[in-house]
């Protein structure tokens, strides 16, 4: 093994010549994740479908003259909005887990000019 002497801050230190890598730390498996994220958007989903049609159910009630069931056909028409949306949160956030997206944030400028 051949000694290689490379100079520091406090002065000449002789080294191995054959440096060895540092051992890249393990990451921790992605895959409870992955299977948390996507089990919520499946059920997320299925809940949309129900409510979906649910609201096209009490609509065609409501249109018949039941009074009370346009008060299922509005709660059922936000909850599967807000349903969707929770899907398109989820698959979102399944794409950043695998790495096709970033989620990359500017940082916010304070509005000062920086001192000199």
């Amino acid at each position: 093994m051949a000694m290689v002497a490379t100079r520091t801050g406090r002065g000449v230190v002789a080294e191995a010549g054959g440096r060895r890598r540092a051992e890249k730390a393990k990451r921790p498996s992605r895959l409870p994740q992955l299977g948390g994220l996507s089990l919520g958007a499946v059920a997320a989903g299925v809940a949309w479908y129900f409510l979906v049609s649910a609201a096209i159910d009490f609509g065609q009630l409501a249109r018949g003259g039941n009074a009370l069931a346009w008060a299922f056909t509005g709660a059922a028409t936000i909850g599967a909005t807000l349903c969707l949306l929770l899907v398109f949160v989820l698959l979102a956030r399944i794409l950043v887990a695998l790495g096709l997206i970033s989620e990359y944030r500017p940082r916010r400028s304070t509005g000062r000019r920086a001192a000199r």
